[in-house]
């Protein structure tokens, strides 16, 4: 007499339990089984055509937030010359690496400058008439750097800022904002 349907047909029911019923089970697991072989297929073909599209476009590498050979410090990337030149082939110099001479913004920024020059390098400060201006065209503030000396131009001493004739020649220090 038949009690169940199985996959194949009719079940008879024997002192065991039904004929047939493992092959239930394992035609169960194998459904079960290839389901899971098919998902983690497409699962594996999905990413391989990601990586594939990425692969093409080019993957966007990390990049250092400053060039070789400068050096970072708070927000700003900065290089420090070892040859000497004049204050305009400093300027002409930085702004050839899309930089400009430092502008310092902070007593410790000047710290900062003092602990890794000692050669007096040329900063972005210059006398327009009678007043000292940055090279951004921000305006200077003598209360905040003293500045001594008669000149036009402006360099870096280990413990002051001294303006003197910009055909002078020293090194200079260029200053960027770093990459982000």
């Amino acid at each position: 007499e038949a009690e169940g349907r199985g996959p194949e047909g009719l079940l008879r029911r024997s002192g065991s339990g039904y004929e047939g019923s493992t092959s239930w089970k394992a035609a169960l697991e194998d459904t079960t089984t290839r389901l899971l072989l098919g998902a983690i297929a497409v699962l594996l073909f999905a990413i391989l055509v990601v990586m594939s599209i990425l692969a093409s476009k080019g993957c966007i590498k990390c990049e250092a937030p400053c060039p070789e050979d400068w050096l970072l410090y708070g927000r700003k990337c900065y290089f420090f010359s070892e040859e000497p030149r004049d204050w305009n082939t400093g300027r002409q110099y930085c702004h050839s690496h899309e930089a400009a001479l430092a502008v310092i913004q902070s007593q410790k920024e000047l710290e900062f400058m003092f602990k890794f020059t000692r050669r007096e390098p040329w900063i972005g400060l210059r006398r327009v008439g009678d007043e000292f201006h940055w090279v951004n065209g921000d305006p200077f503030d003598p209360d905040t750097f003293p500045i001594a000396g008669p000149g036009e131009c402006v360099f870096v001493e280990p413990t002051r800022l001294v303006s003197t004739d910009c055909l002078m020649t020293r090194p200079w220090v260029c200053s960027k904002m770093a990459y982000t």
